[in-house]
């Protein structure tokens, strides 16, 4: 190993516990300069490890399933892990992971701690409080997803320095939803829907706070206006609810549950409008994505969503809990005429492109790792020029 590889690790509490894109930006740095390993505090389950297959060290620190409590025999197991393999950064993902990260910390004084916020009110309860005053010093650097997750961990941080919270942008794979290649019609097939029918859709969890109920009563709203609109719903979750309020409000003949779907980056193209109805949020990927694929985009004024969508400029903002002004936010982009809406989503690419890609947010991750790792180790050697392997 060269005398200036940055060991870093992953730390999760468990496989697949949060939607993120940081593991896709860390596999893709520049491996003679990191050394990236990948820790969980449970699993591993059944699934296969994709990380494993990609040839990267994983560690399992105990095979339960939920972490309902400490255990001190995850802490011991991570501080010999840490030890063993030299670690030099610890990036947390979680508020257990982030707990067990600071306490390992405490012990072995080499590695540098960096904790990921997903999402708002992530400190705001009391006993989240109280364990933070115990190791919230020994975290040199919070990553927040949002200008908006920033203030929020802050506020409820009282003795935690802005200067130690960065704010750390969700990021996707540009290309792959700004370069489909596919035909419209079939799509739309795909869906289940009429080639000529004006398409609401939404991508996320069937969920309370994915306010999927004030979507549906907002689409009943828009289809007495728009008699020949669709609302998609692609995602996992419990449907009887959802699909009896759509009963009631007499719009189920227009909607169409499609479960977990594989080819989101094609059915984006299918749509005439992405609808993001959430009543809390970090920095969602889903919008992201939707104008990544050229999709005008109406949006709930949630959480890091009004840092994404310039109301009126990329995209249209509505009020969160409110299924009238979803209603008209979603009417009001349907009646967008051509100039207006190729405008509209120009503007909402080129600032995907130029701030949400993998390939800027990992450069500014990078950035971070090696000052973190200057900070804790300043006659470590540097790497040259600071590429990544995507360059």
């Amino acid at each position: 190993m060269n005398s200036d590889t940055i060991t870093l690790m992953m730390l999760w509490g468990k496989p697949g516990s949060a939607v993120t894109s940081v593991d896709d930006l860390v596999v893709g740095l520049d491996r003679s300069h990191f050394r990236v390993l990948f820790a969980y505090l449970a699993g591993p389950g059944e699934d296969t490890n994709h990380l494993e297959e990609m040839g990267f060290p994983v560690f399992y620190l105990s095979g339960i399933d939920r972490l309902n409590a400490f255990r001190p025999s995850i802490l011991c197991k991570l501080i010999r892990l840490l030890r063993r393999e030299k670690v030099d950064l610890i990036h947390s993902h979680t508020h257990k992971a982030t707990f067990y990260a600071s306490l390992a910390g405490i012990v072995v004084r080499r590695p540098g701690v960096l904790a990921h916020v997903h999402g708002l009110n992530r400190t705001a309860r009391g006993h989240r409080k109280m364990t933070n005053l115990f190791t919230l010093w020994r975290v040199n650097r919070f990553l927040p997803v949002a200008e908006a997750v920033r203030r929020d961990l802050v506020g409820h941080n009282l003795f935690l320095p802005e200067c130690r919270a960065t704010v750390m942008e969700n990021s996707i794979d540009y290309a792959r939803f700004a370069e489909v290649s596919c035909d419209r019609a079939e799509v739309r097939r795909s869906m289940q829907v009429p080639e000529n029918a004006f398409v609401f859709g939404m991508v996320g969890r069937l969920a309370a706070t994915k306010g999927v109920d004030y979507l549906i009563r907002a689409f009943a709203e828009a289809q007495r206006e728009i008699p020949q609109a669709h609302l998609v719903l692609i995602g996992t979750g419990e449907r009887q609810p959802y699909e009896q309020l759509a009963s009631q409000c007499g719009c189920l003949a227009g909607m169409h549950f499609l479960g977990f779907r594989e080819d989101v980056s094609k059915l984006y193209r299918g749509m005439d409008a992405f609808v993001l109805s959430s009543v809390a949020e970090g920095m969602p990927r889903a919008i992201l994505e939707a104008m990544a694929a050229g999709t005008p985009c109406v949006a709930t004024r949630v959480g890091g969503v009004p840092e994404i969508v310039v109301d009126g400029q990329t995209g249209i903002l509505a009020e969160p809990a409110d299924a009238a002004s979803l209603a008209r936010a979603m009417m009001k982009t349907a009646r967008l005429d051509a100039k207006e809406k190729t405008a509209m989503v120009r503007r909402a690419m080129e600032m995907v492109r130029t701030k949400y890609s993998h390939a800027v947010v990992r450069e500014k991750l990078r950035r971070i790792y090696e000052q973190e790792h200057t900070k804790r180790h300043p006659h470590a050697g540097r790497h040259p020029g600071g590429k990544d392997a995507s360059s």
